[in-house]
């Protein structure tokens, strides 16, 4: 396992060692650092705790490290001073790129934008970096920013399968965190996949939690402006994010078997005569005829004044094999089915999990 990148939160002990001295200048905080032992704690909880993370051997090679700095003018500055202190060529601990980037919500002013807001995103970023390096590749150090990060920095870990440091306070060098206990069902997640999806861009019509009960602690319904907005909360999109990535990790085992027909063998039809109207929805339906699974495509409504999110569900012919979707190119609204090999409603569920995956 070759683990190479590093995903570090960030807190602001650095700047209260030193800005007497430097005031918020990133180049004089950066230059002050360059001249201390990094093992020193006057460097700050952040350059301690990776500098114990590399010198212990959890990554193999400095790749990459991702900075995730707070909501606030601090956590901007000190992001883009350890960003600017990791990739000098004083530093023996230089990564080959560094990247800062602030977790919107992410501030103690506002408690409500810290728990809805701040932490999902957290959840989000870490999610992406797997889910486009692989989750082998990394490593996260939850020691700096708020106390309210460690524990969640954990179950993020868990649930996608990436170990997380950290550095206490009074402790020279870092530990492993264990396992948090959190559930991730998988197959509770493709029962209600097109809805997770929907509440993942909070644009969900309804609470799911009043059918459901064990969708409680997994959804948030707020009034902003005067609007009804239901989306996930941060434990929700922490089991989202982490039932993704799984499905991704086994999507082989849990889609339908392929068709025996080539992609150009399979019949696209416009029933409503829309092939050359809708801008893009050719293309679309072409890309889609080429997963294994599916057998035919046919179209069954148009709008050209109807502009709509894209999106794939079950079909409302109500049967097993077929999965509806909606192709919008922001003005115009085209209604398809896909026809497929699916014989189970999990392997329906799963083709839907697929699909959505391709949304742009």
């Amino acid at each position: 396992m070759i683990r190479d990148m590093l995903i570090c939160t960030v807190g602001t002990s650095l700047l209260g060692h030193h800005a007497n001295n430097t005031g918020k200048n990133p180049g004089k905080l950066v230059a002050t650092l360059c001249g201390f032992d990094p093992n020193d704690r006057l460097c700050g909880a952040e350059v301690n705790s990776i500098t114990s993370i590399l010198q212990k051997g959890y990554l193999v090679d400095r790749t990459r490290l991702v900075l995730l700095v707070s909501d606030t003018e601090d956590g901007a500055l000190l992001g883009e001073v350890l960003k600017r202190y990791y990739l000098n060529r004083a530093n023996m601990w230089r990564f080959a790129e560094a990247e800062s980037i602030s977790m919107v919500g992410l501030t103690d002013t506002d408690i409500r934008r810290f728990r809805s807001e701040g932490l999902r995103n957290l959840v989000r970023e870490v999610a992406k970096n797997a889910r486009q390096f692989g989750s082998n590749r990394l490593v996260i150090n939850a020691t700096g920013g708020y106390k309210a990060q460690i524990s969640f920095a954990g179950m993020i870990g868990q649930a996608l399968d990436i170990p997380v440091c950290y550095m206490f306070e009074r402790f020279s060098e870092v530990i492993e965190l264990p396992p948090q206990p959190i559930a991730l069902d998988l197959t509770f997640w493709l029962e209600h996949v097109d809805l997770f999806f929907q509440l993942a861009a909070d644009d969900a019509d309804r609470n799911p939690a009043e059918k459901e009960p064990r969708f409680l602690s997994l959804v948030d319904e707020e009034k902003i402006d005067g609007q009804r907005i239901i989306g996930l909360s941060a434990m929700g999109q922490l089991f989202h994010e982490g039932l993704s990535y799984r499905f991704t990790q086994q999507r082989e085992s849990l889609l339908p078997p392929p068709s025996n027909l080539k992609p150009s063998q399979k019949e696209i039809k416009y029933e409503d005569k829309n092939s050359n109207k809708h801008k893009g929805l050719s293309g679309w339906l072409e890309r889609l005829r080429e997963k294994p699974y599916v057998k035919r495509v046919y179209t069954h409504y148009y709008n050209p004044n109807l502009p709509r999110k894209n999106c794939f569900r079950p079909s409302t012919t109500g049967k097993i094999d077929q999965v509806e979707g909606w192709y919008s190119d922001g003005k115009a609204t085209t209604k398809f089915d896909l026809v497929t090999t699916a014989s189970k409603e999990m392997q329906q569920k799963a083709v839907i999990a697929d699909l959505i995956g391709m949304i742009p």
